[in-house]
This record gives structure tokens, C-alpha cells and sequence, in this order.
């Protein structure tokens, strides 16, 4: 897997509708884009991004709890955006089953639901990510969306994806 950048975004929420939270609100967004090794091939056996998604799935897991405490987070989300050269199949192979898996391991969220947005768009588009709730047994449950876009990505030969985490309080604020 050649991952061409990580991009980190970190937004914490001081104020919803218009009051003060007593915890603030952090949600952490993890990004990899990464080379779309189908592009181009007439082999559509989807393994190899299925494998890239597991490695991806540890990898940015692994760099959210660099930004938030695992004890913290409540809510996940994934997405990508497949580059213009793509198919909707690379979205789904790299997002699913082992993606999730990998995430959901290395957090320690059990059997989170983590359900993913994905989209086929060119360099600079933005995707809306919606958070569900790590114990919620419900697929329409969501706590809230987080837009994300990367200028310049992904080129039409490559994958953008993001992994999202969010929890109320953070180190700071006890």
C-alpha cells in the first residue's frame, strides 16, 4: 500500500446551540491517501484493497488515539472518496469487512456499528462522514456529521480514506 499523505484534523465543540458544554465536544478525523492499486488493471479481484483496509483501519486508529483517549471516544465514522479513475467496488473493498474490524480491535469498541460513506469524485471534494454512536444498535442513529475535504486529493488514481472519532471531554478539560 503506498500512502501518498496522512492529514490529521482536530475540531473541538466549546458551544452547541448557542450554550456553553460543560465537556467540549473532540472529534478527531485520521486521513490517508492512498495509491488506488486497481486503477488501470483488468484484474478486478478486490483482495488487495480489501487488505489495505485492514492495514489502514490499524494504522488510523492507532494515529486518532494519539489526539483523543480511548476512555473518551463514544461515536465513529469512516468514509473515502475514490479518485475519478476508480470504481464504486474500490470504495467498498477497502472500507469493508476488515477496515471496520481492524478499527474496532485496535479501540477496543467491542462490536461499534461503524457504517461508512463513500463517494467517486475528483481532487478537493469534500465528504460528509456521520457518526454513530458506538453502542447504538440502530443504523439510523447518528451523532452529528464531520465535512472533510483535502485540497488537491484524491488525484483520479487513488483513495482518500478518513476515519472519525469523536467523544465529549478532552485531556484538558478533566
Amino acid at each position: 500500500m503506498d500512502i501518498r499523505k496522512t492529514v490529521t484534523v482536530i475540531e473541538d465543540i466549546l458551544i452547541d446551540d448557542g450554550k456553553p458544554l460543560s465537556k467540549p465536544v473532540r472529534r478527531v478525523a485520521q486521513i490517508a491517501v492512498v495509491r488506488n492499486a486497481l486503477v488501470g488493471r483488468e484484474d478486478e479481484n478486490l483482495d488487495e484493497l480489501v487488505r489495505d483496509g485492514e492495514d489502514l483501519g490499524r494504522f488510523l486508529a492507532l494515529r486518532a488515539l494519539e489526539s483523543i483517549e480511548r476512555s473518551r471516544i463514544t461515536c465513529l465514522g469512516k468514509g473515502a472518496i475514490v479518485g475519478t479513475d476508480g470504481e464504486p467496488e474500490h470504495g467498498q473493498a477497502i472500507l469493508y469487512p476488515k477496515f471496520a474490524s481492524a478499527v474496532r480491535e485496535t479501540l477496543g469498541a467491542g462490536s461499534a456499528p461503524l457504517l461508512g460513506d463513500k463517494l467517486i469524485a475528483a481532487a478537493g471534494s469534500a465528504i460528509k462522514i456521520h457518526l454513530r454512536p458506538i453502542g447504538s444498535t440502530s443504523s439510523d442513529q447518528s451523532e452529528g456529521i464531520m465535512e472533510l475535504r483535502v485540497p488537491g486529493s484524491p488525484r483520479p488514481d487513488e483513495i482518500l480514506v478518513a476515519l472519525v472519532v469523536s467523544g465529549a471531554g478532552t485531556p484538558e478539560a478533566g
